[in-house]
């Protein structure tokens, strides 16, 4: 549980910036996956290097990887007002099938049985913190990351106006504050996170590239921060949340007939709960 809480922490994260600025990368999913793979293939080329160096330069693959696409989404809202919402869902799709494309035949290993690539060297393993569980340091160093971007929005000049764009950008383009610089940084940083993401997956939990291996994560990440109500804040429960819920229904259907789709309409219900807004009807009086 507390492994899934840290990634489901650093991609919520990702998003709650991005929402807070007021820009929208539904690219998460190919976002993860080519940053996993990109971690992936930096490990299995750099050879025999000393541990630290090997999995700094992993990591920073993988993050250099999402940030690079989301920014790219950022740049054409910045340059030609193309909706980020559909670009950033579009090139997921095409970077999605050309990471399919790399596991399933240049970087396949033809001695397994699954779709994956080789594994990473053992030197590389984001070392288990909890015995034969996969829990390891990427759930500290998300909730760095947290306190970091908690202090980054609320604390500094930048983050004010980031947020002060997500409220209204006509307002701060007026101000004199260069608004459209606030629709590339968002993305690339959502971006840097949901690599960060791909990279501590591969690095942590799987140790190889597997066809498909990160499917849901970047969901996920959307569904993170819509729980936390886009605060940092709050990212670090929603997570906890999330990978319980999930957790304890992949136990159910181990040891119940519970189906899966009946436990994805369990959490469905929560989240739905969850996230709903109050509202009320107010009487409208018209006076003559």
């Amino acid at each position: 549980m507390l492994d899934k809480a840290g990634l489901l922490i650093l991609a919520g994260l990702g998003m709650s910036i991005a929402f807070r600025a007021g820009v929208f990368n539904l690219g998460g999913e190919g976002q993860v996956y080519a940053g996993a793979m990109a971690a992936v293939l930096v490990s299995i080329n750099i050879g025999i290097a000393g541990r630290n160096f090997g999995i700094i330069s992993a990591l920073t693959a993988g993050i250099l990887t999402g940030a690079i696409i989301a920014g790219i989404s950022g740049f054409l809202k910045k340059q030609w007002d193309t909706d980020e919402l559909i670009s950033s869902f579009l090139l997921a799709g095409i970077v999605i099938h050309i990471t399919d494309y790399l596991i399933s035949d240049p970087f396949r290993d033809s001695s397994s049985f699954l779709i994956s690539t080789v594994k990473i060297p053992s030197s590389y393993f984001l070392t288990s913190l909890m015995g034969s569980s996969h829990f390891n340091i990427s759930f500290f160093i998300a909730t760095a990351a947290t306190a970091a971007a908690f202090i980054f929005l609320f604390k500094s000049p930048m983050g004010y106006e980031i947020r002060l764009s997500g409220l209204n950008r006509k307002f701060v383009d007026y101000g004199g504050i260069p608004g459209k610089r606030h629709l590339i940084i968002p993305m690339i940083i959502s971006g840097a996170m949901y690599g960060g993401v791909g990279s501590f997956a591969a690095l942590g939990n799987f140790h190889m590239g597997i066809k498909g291996f990160t499917a849901g994560l970047g969901w996920n990440g959307i569904a993170v921060a819509l729980i936390a109500g886009n605060n940092p804040a709050f990212v670090i429960p929603a997570g906890l949340i999330f990978a319980y819920l999930d957790a304890g229904t992949q136990v159910a259907m181990i040891h119940s007939d519970l189906s899966f789709e009946f436990s994805n309409l369990i959490k469905a219900v929560i989240f739905f709960l969850i996230t709903a807004k109050k509202f009320t009807l107010k009487k409208q009086f018209h006076f003559d």
